[in-house]
C-alpha cells in the first residue's frame, strides 16, 4: 500500500486592491520552487487553494489551464501581480461613481460600477468554468437569496453546480458598499427546481470568511486527494500556508461617540469592521489545531502577513491610485522579507515530493 502524501493548501484573504501583497509573495514562492523543480508552477505544488475576494481572484489566476493543455497553468504568478499593478486603478479609482449620482450615499451606497471589473474578468477567463480548473479549490460568496454562505467548489457534481469563473470572481468580490451585488446564473441541469441556487444574488465571501483557512480545512477534511492516496485528511496530513493583505488599518475615528453613530456613519464603517474582523480569530484558530499535533507527527502551518510596522499604505483597500500602488508593492516586499527572516523557504522544502 502506497504511503500517504500530505496534502498541500494555499490560502489567500481578501482586501481589495491589497492583493498586491499576496500576489508578490506568490511570484517569489513559484520562482523559489521552479529553480528545485524546473518547468513547474504554483498548481503544481499545491493541492488545494482557497480565496476569498482578491484573494479568489488570485487563486483562479493561478489554476487557470491553457487552452491546449489541461494539465499547465496558462498564467505566471507574476502575471498575476501584474494584473493587479496593470488593472488596479481601472477596477477602482476609474470606476467611482460620482457623489452626484449616489446622492451621497442616500439613494445607493455602492461606490463602484462594476463594468470595469466584469469585462476584465471576461477577458481574462472568457467562458472558462469552474469545474475546469486545473485543482481542487474552494471561492467563497454570501447567497442572499439562501441568507447563507456559499462555497464555489472545483470538484462538484457539475450536474448540480456549475458556473463561469468570471461570475465565480464577481461574486466573490462583491464587497458591500464597494460594488453592487452580483446576479448570476448557476448552469447545472439538475438543480432548475431550486429557484435560490438558479439564479443567485451574492455577496462578497469576506462577510462572514475574509480569512478564508478554516473553511478550506473543512473542506480537505471531507476531500478525497487521490494522487495523494490521501482520503479525507487530518491536520497532520496537512501543509498549511495562510497569505493574508495587511488588513486591520483603518481608522474608527471618534468611536468614544460610536453610540451616536448616523446610520450613514455605521453603513460606512460596518464593511471594515466585519471584513477585518475575523481574520486574526481563523489564525488564532489554525494555530491552536496545529498545537494539538504530536511532535512525532506533525503537520505544518504557516500565516504570513504584513506587520504593522510596514503598514504604511493607504487603509482603504479600494485605494488604487499609483502612489497607493508602489506603496503596496513595496509591502509585499517587506512582508516577503518578514516571511523570509521566519523560515518561509524551509516551509516551501516541505511542499516538495520526494
Amino acid at each position: 500500500m502506497k504511503n500517504k502524501k500530505k496534502v498541500r493548501i494555499l490560502t489567500l484573504d481578501g482586501g481589495g486592491i491589497r492583493g498586491i501583497i499576496p500576489a508578490t509573495i506568490i511570484k517569489y514562492i513559484e520562482e523559489y520552487l521552479e529553480k528545485k523543480i524546473p518547468g513547474t508552477t504554483i498548481a503544481d505544488h499545491f493541492d488545494f487553494i482557497s480565496g476569498t475576494s482578491t484573494g479568489g481572484i488570485l487563486t483562479a489566476i493561478y489554476l487557470t489551464p491553457q487552452d491546449g493543455d489541461q494539465t499547465k497553468a496558462k498564467y505566471a504568478a507574476s502575471e498575476a501581480l501584474d494584473f493587479y499593478v496593470k488593472e488596479g486603478y481601472g477596477i477602482f479609482n476609474a470606476s467611482k461613481i460620482s457623489n452626484w449620482k449616489r446622492l451621497w450615499g442616500l439613494r445607493s451606497a455602492t461606490l463602484f460600477s462594476p463594468r470595469n471589473l466584469e469585462n476584465l474578468l471576461k477577458q481574462k477567463f472568457g467562458n472558462l468554468r469552474i469545474s475546469a480548473l486545473m485543482k481542487p479549490c474552494l471561492i467563497t460568496t454570501y447567497n442572499m437569496n439562501t441568507k447563507s454562505s456559499f462555497f464555489f467548489t472545483s470538484d462538484e457534481d457539475t450536474s448540480k453546480r456549475e458556473f463561469y469563473v468570471r461570475d465565480v470572481l464577481r461574486s466573490t468580490s462583491a464587497a458591500p458598499t464597494y460594488f453592487p451585488p452580483a446576479k448570476i446564473k448557476n448552469m447545472a441541469a439538475n438543480v432548475q427546481e431550486n429557484k435560490a441556487l438558479v439564479d443567485m444574488i451574492n455577496l462578497d465571501g469576506g462577510v462572514f470568511a475574509n480569512n478564508p483557512t478554516m473553511c478550506a480545512y473543512a473542506e480537505v477534511r471531507n476531500t478525497n486527494f487521490e494522487d495523494r492516496n490521501n482520503n479525507e485528511p487530518s491536520a497532520k496530513q496537512m501543509y498549511i500556508l495562510s497569505i493574508g493583505t495587511g488588513g486591520g488599518g483603518f481608522q474608527l475615528k471618534r468611536k468614544e461617540k460610536s453610540a451616536n453613530w448616523s446610520l450613514l456613519k455605521w453603513a460606512k464603517t460596518i464593511p471594515d469592521i466585519m471584513m477585518d474582523g475575523s481574520i486574526d480569530t481563523v489564525a488564532f484558530q489554525m494555530n491552536e489545531i496545529n498545537g494539538t499535533l504530536q511532535p512525532n507527527d506533525p503537520g505544518a502551518y504557516m500565516r504570513i502577513d504584513t506587520p504593522k510596522e510596514d503598514q504604511n499604505y493607504a487603509a482603504d483597500m479600494s485605494d488604487a491610485s499609483p502612489e497607493n500602488i508602489k506603496k503596496l508593492m513595496n509591502a509585499g516586499i517587506k512582508t516577503l522579507e518578514y516571511a523570509k527572516a521566519n523560515g518561509l523557504d524551509d516551509f516551501l522544502d516541505g511542499l516538495i515530493d520526494e
